[in-house]
C-alpha cells in the first residue's frame, strides 16, 4: 500500500505550525519617591552639605534597606560614594593648605635669618 501525496487532506498540508503563547514577563511597578527609603533621600542632599551627614545616613539606609526592601539603595550608594569623595577632597585640600602654610613661614624664616645676617 502506497500513498500518494494527493491521498493526505488539503488541509493538513496548508496548516502552519501552531506556536505556544509566551505571556509577558511579570514586572514590578516603577517606584515612587514615596516608597523610597527616607535616609537615601536624606543621604543624596547632605552630600552636597555635610559628607559626615552623607556617609552616616548613606549607611544607615543601606541597613534599612537591606532589612526591610525598600527602593532607594542607588540612592544611597550615591550619596556615600559623593559623600566620601567630598571628604577625601576637603582632606586633601586641608593638607594642601597646611603645607602652603609651612612652607610659607620656612620661607619668611629663611629670608629673617639671611636678613639679621647682614646687618
Amino acid at each position: 500500500m502506497t500513498y500518494s501525496p494527493q491521498s493526505y487532506p488539503q488541509s493538513a498540508q496548508t496548516q502552519a505550525p501552531v506556536q505556544a503563547q509566551v505571556a509577558p514577563p511579570m514586572t514590578q511597578p516603577p517606584t515612587t519617591l514615596a516608597y523610597t527609603n527616607t535616609f537615601a533621600l536624606v543621604a543624596i542632599i547632605t552630600a552636597f552639605l555635610s559628607p559626615i551627614a552623607a556617609i552616616i545616613f548613606g549607611h544607615m539606609a543601606l541597613g534599612q534597606i537591606k532589612r526591610t526592601g525598600d527602593a532607594g539603595r542607588g540612592l544611597a550608594l550615591t550619596g556615600l560614594i559623593i559623600g566620601y569623595s567630598y571628604f577625601v577632597m576637603i582632606g586633601l585640600f586641608v593638607l594642601f593648605y597646611i603645607s602652603i602654610l609651612g612652607i610659607m613661614f620656612a620661607s619668611f624664616g629663611a629670608l629673617a635669618s639671611q636678613l639679621s645676617s647682614t646687618y
